[in-house]
């Protein structure tokens, strides 16, 4: 019976670990509709809601007792082998996994044709899982944003990363109002002074952003702008075996190379360098495949790109990620907001200030609460301290910038991280 445990087989497919939690979101098809088996030879006359929806029939249809329920908006798969494992379950189904060229399978994964094997939509999908998940982060599912909701409020976790390759407008909205949530894009069809190719990851271009996002207003500053990581980037597997899905079959599949940048993340954060970049040679070469469009270092298409805040991979040996800026607008000028690693600094540093202001705000607003307030910020820049200047550090919260009695409490925090020329600067005010 066919099987996708050829994607996962230890000889051609590279698993990494990780010692700490790296969690991602991504939307992989749509809300959960219930296949029905009347098509061609059997096969399912409807699509169930994609990679999700096959996902969430299996878990509810396919074990005994049913490893989840039909109602579930998300799913949690901590690495590649359980995902495999829960599709593995939809072998007994008509050409669901895989189908001849007239054997059904619209709503499938794969077409089999002579001894090629392609992915369908929901194939791909698959693909884009199996690709993240080989650097060792978690990965949430969903086939609605609302869904990545529920999952944190059930779970009381927040995202570290969402990959979106799809452009999905309800993730788009959910993404706007995730403060401490990256968003990885691929690129658009555009190039340099004409038209380019239709793969996304394969255009000069970013999204239009402004509609995607719901305002202008998103696109520029450091509030939703800032957590915007565009890649330039995609990725070829050649000649991968998958007879465990069709004897005698191989499949070469071109995909975003978003999900590896999403590995890039991961890994940074599991060697405490979240600070400082994700890209360079050490951090940010791919595995289970090879990028198709890297460019040199030294040509013109560099700037072209960056000015794009379009981040991209270097023609060296081995390719690497050549660029980590963020951004959702094109602009030529680079300052400490558009590099990831002070942007998520300061993304993170506002969420500890805020988090001890708001311990304070009801306590009487005088010297000896500021002075407390200034030592508990103090501590919380304790584990930023290898990635900022800390002789260039100020904590303001004093007569300077409070007045005595009020209840309104300001904190003004000043930072320069090691890899910028300039600072910036964290305000939080809270009123009772």
């Amino acid at each position: 019976m066919p099987s996708l445990s050829s994607f996962v087989n230890s000889s051609q497919y590279t698993k990494e670990n990780l010692n700490f939690p790296f969690l991602t979101a991504m939307k992989l098809g749509t809300g959960y509709v219930a296949p029905s088996f009347t098509g061609t030879n059997g096969a399912a006359n409807n699509d169930p809601g994609g990679l999700f929806g096959w996902l969430i029939y299996s878990r509810a249809n396919r074990y005994t007792p049913a490893k989840g329920l039909t109602t579930d908006t998300y799913i949690i798969y901590n690495n590649p082998y359980d995902l495999v494992g829960d599709l593995n379950r939809l072998d007994g189904i008509t050409a669901c996994l895989v189908s001849a060229t007239g054997a059904g399978g619209t709503h499938g994964f794969f077409t089999a044709i002579d001894t090629q094997l392609s992915p369908k939509t929901t194939g791909t999908q698959f693909l884009h899982a199996i690709n993240y998940l080989a650097y060792g982060g978690t990965l949430v599912i969903t086939g609605k944003a609302s869904g990545f909701s529920d999952y944190t409020e059930d779970s009381g976790n927040y995202f570290d990363l969402m990959i979106d390759p799809y452009f999905a407008s309800d993730v788009a909205t959910w993404f706007v109002d995730q403060p401490y949530t990256m968003g990885i894009y691929p690129t658009i069809v555009g190039t340099e002074g004409g038209s380019g190719s239709g793969i996304t990851g394969s255009g000069y271009t970013l999204a239009n952003f402004a509609s995607l996002f719901g305002s202008v207003a998103n696109t520029t500053g450091i509030t939703v702008a800032g957590r915007v990581f565009n890649v330039y980037g995609i990725k070829t597997l050649t000649d991968l075996d998958t007879s465990s899905v069709q004897s005698g079959t191989k499949m070469t599949y071109t995909i975003q190379a978003t999900n590896d940048v999403g590995g890039f993340f991961a890994r940074a954060k599991n060697r405490n360098e979240t600070y400082l970049t994700v890209a360079g040679l050490d951090r940010a070469t791919v595995i289970n495949g090879n990028v198709v469009n890297p460019i040199d270092w030294t040509g013109s298409l560099k700037t072209y790109l960056r000015t794009n805040r379009a981040n991209f991979f270097v023609n060296y040996n081995p390719k690497f990620l050549g660029s980590d800026l963020v951004g959702a607008t094109a602009n030529s000028t680079i300052g400490v907001n558009d590099r990831v690693g002070p942007a998520r600094m300061r993304a993170n540093l506002t969420k500890d200030v805020n988090e001890i202001a708001l311990k304070y705000v009801f306590d009487i607003n005088n010297q000896t609460t500021r002075n407390q307030v200034i030592s508990d910020v103090q501590t919380a820049l304790d584990p930023y301290a290898p990635f900022i200047d800390t002789t260039k550090t100020q904590i303001i919260c004093d007569a300077s910038n409070n007045v005595d009695n009020s209840s309104t409490l300001n904190v003004d925090v000043i930072i320069k991280p090691i890899l910028a020329t300039d600072s910036f600067i964290i305000n939080v005010t809270y009123t009772q």
